[in-house]
């Protein structure tokens, strides 16, 4: 799995934003194989505010990934990408993880 951490500016709609990324963003994601794998999956989770932080507009993208870690996921349409841009939110990649616990544990069959 590949973590991304992006924080929109507060001026930003936060809303609109999820919106855009289920919407038009993740349909954009390129999902075929590529030579060093392929997107599996993907979830956008919006931190909540935790204990009086202030911390809002952040959130975390998970992107399942079959492949090399050195892998991304991409979109090619360039309409999107200046969509995403328009929102001057900072991306982060956090890392490549891979799951090793679960809990419910998938069945095994």
């Amino acid at each position: 799995m590949i973590i991304y951490q992006i924080k929109l500016p507060k001026t930003q709609d936060a809303k609109a934003f999820v919106s855009f990324m289920r919407e038009e963003y993740f349909p954009a994601v390129h999902k075929g194989p590529t030579r060093v794998g392929q997107v599996t999956e993907l979830k956008l989770l919006e931190r909540q505010k935790d204990r009086g932080d202030d911390r809002d507009h952040e959130f975390y993208w998970h992107v399942g990934w079959s492949g090399l870690a050195s892998g991304e996921a991409r979109v090619d349409d360039e309409d999107v990408v200046r969509k995403f841009k328009a929102f001057k939110a900072k991306v982060k990649r956090v890392g490549f993880c891979k799951e090793v616990v679960a809990w419910p544990e998938a069945d095994a069959g």
